[in-house]
C-alpha cells in the first residue's frame, strides 16, 4: 500500500480551454498548464500581483472583481507549494498530482510546472477513480467556468484518494448488510404462493413481461418471460426447497425447451448438496441471498414485511 497523501490545501485546474491541454499534460509531459498568455511573465515570478490586477482594470477594463478572481487563478498557479494537491477530469476519470512550483514558460506564452512522479487515475491501492464512482459534490467542480479554483469537498477527495469510507458510507453498508441478512430470514418465511408472486414482481420490475398466467404453463415452467429490450424470452423454475436430484431433473427439462434464451432455477432454501453444486451453463440459479438483493434492488421490502406480519 502506498502512503496516505495529506495535502494543506486541493485545488482544480482545467487544462486548457475545452480541455486542450489535457492529453499532453497528463499522458506526455506530466506537467500543469496554464493559459493566460497576455499575462508577462516576470512579473508574476516576482510576484507582482498588482500589475497583473491593473491589467485586467485598465486593459481588459474588467470589473473588480472579475480582475482580482485572474489575477488570484493566476496567482495560485505560481505560489501553490509542493503540498497542494490538484486534481482534473479527463477520459471519465478523476486524476490527481502534487507538483513543484518551479514555472516554465513556453513558446506559446503557456506557462507549465512539472507534476511530482505522475499524474494519477487511481487511489492509493490502485483502484481507479471512475467518475461515476465520484460524489457530484466533488466532480461539479469540472463545471467550473475559469481555470483553477479551490476543492470545496476536500475531506471527501482526500478520503477518496487515499481508498477509505466516510464513516457516513460505513455506517450505509453496516446497515444493508445486516438488511440483506434479516430479510434472507424473512423471505423464508413466506409462503410458497407468496415467493413465487415475489419472484414475479422481481422480474417484471427488471422489465420483464408474463407471457402466460403464473404457475399455471407446465410442470418445467411457473414463469414464461420476455424481455422487450432485448427480445430474449426466460424460463424460470420456482421452488421453495430443492436438492440436486430435482434440479437435475428440471435441468434435463429444460433442455427439451426451444426457443428459449435464459433459464432461472430459483430456491430459497436449497439442500446442502445443491447449494455446493457448481453448474457451468446456461441456467441461472438464484438463492435466497441473490433473491434478497433483488428484492432490495427492487423496492419490494415493504411488500415481503408485509406478506410476513
Amino acid at each position: 500500500m502506498n502512503n496516505r497523501i495529506a495535502p494543506k490545501k486541493i485545488l482544480f485546474i482545467k487544462l486548457g480551454g475545452g480541455g486542450e491541454f489535457e492529453e499532453d499534460c497528463i499522458t506526455k509531459s506530466q506537467t500543469l498548464r496554464l493559459g493566460y498568455g497576455q499575462i508577462d511573465h516576470q512579473e508574476c515570478l516576482h510576484g507582482n500581483w498588482q500589475f497583473v490586477n491593473d491589467y485586467y482594470l485598465n486593459v481588459e477594463h474588467k470589473t473588480p472583481s472579475t480582475a482580482t478572481n485572474h489575477c488570484n487563478q493566476i496567482k495560485q498557479f505560481y505560489e501553490a507549494g509542493a503540498d497542494t494537491l490538484w486534481i482534473t477530469f479527463y477520459a471519465q476519470k478523476m486524476w490527481w498530482c502534487f507538483s513543484e512550483p518551479t514555472i516554465t514558460l513556453l513558446a506559446d506564452n503557456t506557462k507549465t510546472r512539472p507534476v511530482i512522479g505522475n499524474w494519477s487515475d487511481a487511489d492509493i491501492n490502485g483502484k481507479i477513480l471512475e467518475m461515476n464512482t465520484i460524489s457530484g459534490k466533488l466532480s461539479k467542480v469540472q463545471g467550473y467556468r475559469g481555470t483553477i479554483c479551490s476543492v470545496l469537498e476536500q475531506k471527501y477527495a482526500i478520503t477518496k484518494i487515499n481508498g477509505e469510507q466516510l464513516t457516513v458510507v460505513i455506517d450505509v453498508e453496516v446497515a444493508m448488510h445486516n438488511l440483506n441478512l434479516k430479510l434472507s430470514e424473512v423471505i423464508k418465511h413466506l409462503t410458497w404462493q407468496d415467493f413465487e408472486v415475489l419472484i414475479d414482481l422481481i422480474f417484471r420490475q427488471g422489465g420483464w413481461q408474463r407471457l402466460s398466467e403464473r404457475g399455471k404453463v407446465q410442470k418445467t415452467l411457473d414463469l414464461d418471460l420476455f424481455a422487450p429490450v432485448t427480445n430474449e424470452r426466460a424460463m424460470v423454475q420456482i421452488k421453495s426447497q430443492s436438492n440436486l436430484a430435482e434440479y437435475k431433473k428440471y435441468l434435463s427439462e429444460f433442455a427439451q425447451h426451444e426457443g428459449y434464451q435464459k433459464y432461472f432455477y430459483i430456491v430459497h432454501s436449497p439442500t446442502e448438496d445443491l447449494l455446493n453444486y457448481k453448474e457451468e451453463g446456461i441456467i441461472n440459479l438464484y438463492y435466497v441471498e441473490k433473491i434478497t438483493e433483488l428484492s432490495i434492488a427492487a423496492g419490494l421490502v415493504d411488500w415481503i414485511l408485509k406478506k410476513v406480519s
